[in-house]
């Protein structure tokens, strides 16, 4: 049933969102996951669940464009990861760790990665000036990294992942340390994306969370994913 399953989802026409296509890695010798298949129409939140070293975060790095699959592909409607440079301003990209200077205040982090995201300067002002009015982070602009709590910190990685109001969202584990008002805010503006017809994949060990958010939750296990519910023990 479910090499059937994953041999539906391949049916799809290229316009259908997000297509990711049996898709095999492994690191050396060590197989991470092989032929891993779904299709993501717009408009929707998928979760990902999974041990630690089931291939969460490198399945999104795929998607991303960061690390190269070893077999399959990944397109979104006419795009394929062919051309690198158009492929990157499709994604928006929240990896588990913070990519946050502490050196740099809460606007300053906007400002760096708008420039260091490729966007022209005028582009670069009018993306950060959007950015500094969202209630996720202006009530803290002017405020270092290092001084930020957790969560203020999550939510400033956020909006940095929403620079540029890219169609696919991969989120990897984004409410990991935010204290409870700020997985609100965050899951609220997830909602709101997915209302606009962003597509939008979260990685989470917050099983709860991840249910309550996802329109879809998919876990990776001993190399396969599946439906959260199907039982591969036997």
């Amino acid at each position: 049933m479910q090499k059937q399953a994953q041999k539906d989802a391949c049916i799809v026409p290229h316009n259908n969102g997000l297509v990711v296509e049996r898709l095999s890695k492994s690191w050396g010798a060590h197989p991470v996951f092989s032929n891993i298949s779904f299709t993501q129409p717009r408009g929707t939140i998928f979760g990902f669940k999974g041990e630690n070293g089931s291939g969460k975060s490198t399945l999104l790095k795929i998607i991303a464009g960061i690390v190269p699959a070893d077999e399959g592909e990944v397109r979104f409607e006419s795009e394929t990861q062919n051309n690198r440079m158009r492929w990157s301003l499709l994604i928006g990209y929240v990896p588990q760790e913070l990519a946050l200077d502490e050196r740099f205040t809460v606007r300053e982090t906007l400002l760096f990665w708008a420039a260091a995201r490729g966007f022209p300067k005028n582009e670069r002002t009018r993306w950060v000036a959007i950015a500094e009015q969202d209630p996720l982070i202006s009530s803290f602009l002017s405020k270092k990294i290092s001084e930020c709590s957790g969560g203020m910190a999550r939510r400033c990685s956020l909006l940095v992942g929403l620079l540029g109001d890219p169609p696919i969202l991969l989120l990897d584990e984004p409410f990991a340390g935010a204290d409870d008002a700020s997985q609100d805010m965050m899951a609220e503006r997830l909602t709101a994306c997915r209302a606009r017809g962003q597509v939008i994949l979260v990685a989470s060990h917050d099983a709860t969370l991840i249910r309550n958010l996802c329109d879809r939750v998919l876990l990776l296990q001993k190399g396969a994913l599946m439906d959260e519910d199907t039982d591969v023990s036997r």
